[in-house]
């Protein structure tokens, strides 16, 4: 059933000011909405900045979706995972970690970026949004707890952490997190790229063994 879970959304909570205004994002997700080379093959931009809570602003693309979002549990930049996620549940995590951070890093770094916002590394969200495959039942929580808190370990560090289940089975399966260290963005996204990069060279390794085997067995 892993091979199933694509719609990973993880979401880097901010502190920044009530009165905020998002208007510097529509500049810069105007500019990227134009990049044809980047994987998340963006295709669409939204503006629902006049709602009280919702996704803000909204870059929408094939792989993904990107919003400075402004639904519960507070201001923050969501990362919203549609396809291309493989191999067990704990890589999928991290591999949507690894897009999130990049993403988070790259707007970070456009010059309208708010210098009054600041992205809390402390603090996340994660949400499964497939309520017909993953819903919030204790089922799905005894098959993907184990794994997303193995990806947390490797990100945060074992007992680093505290993560709380939303048990509201109205809701999306989902986990608030929250770190006891402000790491660093780098820092988190290179534990996430260590083990991501060795379960593909694992993968690498497996398929090269295959293509000996199949080779070797003409043989006989």
């Amino acid at each position: 059933m892993e091979e199933d879970l694509q719609r990973i959304h993880l979401k880097i909570l901010v502190d920044a000011p009530t009165d905020l205004s998002l208007d510097p994002f529509l500049a810069i997700f105007g500019r990227w909405r134009h990049d044809k080379n980047h994987p998340a093959e963006w295709v669409d931009l939204a503006d629902y900045a006049h709602m009280a809570k919702g996704p803000g602003v909204m870059l929408g693309g094939k792989q993904c979706n990107f919003c400075v979002s402004t639904d519960d549990p507070g201001l923050g930049l969501l990362y919203a995972g549609k396809k291309d996620f493989e191999g067990p549940v704990e890589n999928r995590v991290l591999e949507a970690f690894r897009r999130c951070i990049r993403l988070s890093q790259a707007l970070a770094a456009e010059r309208e970026f708010p210098p009054e916002m600041t992205l809390n590394t402390q603090s996340w969200e994660l949400f499964i949004n497939d309520r017909l495959r993953f819903p919030n039942t204790d089922a799905t929580d005894r098959l993907l707890r184990t794994p997303i808190q193995a990806a947390l370990d490797e990100l945060f560090g074992a007992g680093d952490y505290a993560m709380t289940r939303d048990t509201d089975n109205k809701r999306r399966y989902a986990f608030s997190i929250r770190a006891e260290k402000p790491e660093t963005l780098n820092t988190l996204l290179g534990r996430a790229d260590g083990f991501v990069q060795r379960y593909e060279a694992q993968k690498a390794a497996e398929e090269q063994a295959r293509k000996e085997r199949k080779k070797s067995s003409r043989w006989f």
